[in-house]
């Protein structure tokens, strides 16, 4: 019983080499591809927090940033379907894609009349390795700017 236990055990143990993982390979492919896929979401007050963000996250994984404009809806349903890597926007608490995308700790944080808006970085959900690894450069760059 006891070598059953320890044999189902180091099984258990086997399976868990690489946690946490990407169903679709997001990290691995941007490592390997040097090429990270992201959009910024058009109408920002101040672009350049979203920037600084990508350049972190480009070096952090020895990627190419390769980044394009649109609307909020149109970025989300590409990085929906996989055509980018990240999105960094503005989004309300309430978004509906919160359902559909990760929204990461926001990286800035500004006031305007109706109240404060947060600048938050998106990521396909379930892609667990790539949004650890982003909600640690969001975290590090919202740390360094206090």
């Amino acid at each position: 019983m006891i070598r059953v236990s320890a044999l189902v055990a180091f099984l258990l143990l086997a399976g868990c080499d690489s946690l946490p993982r990407d169903p679709d390979g997001t990290l691995d492919r941007v490592r390997e591809a040097h090429l990270l896929r992201a959009g910024i979401v058009a109408g920002l007050a101040d672009p350049s927090g979203a920037r600084h963000y990508i350049r972190r996250v480009a070096g952090r994984t020895g990627a190419r940033a390769q980044v394009e404009g649109g609307s909020a809806e149109h970025l989300l349903a590409r990085l929906d379907a996989g055509d980018l890597d990240l999105v960094v926007g503005e989004f309300g608490a309430g978004s509906p894609w919160g359902l559909h995308v990760s929204f990461l700790p926001a990286l800035a944080e500004r006031g305007t009349p109706y109240g404060n808006v947060l600048l938050v970085p998106a990521a396909r959900n379930g892609e667990n390795a790539w949004i650890a690894l982003l909600h640690h450069e969001a975290k590090a760059m919202r740390g360094a700017a206090s």
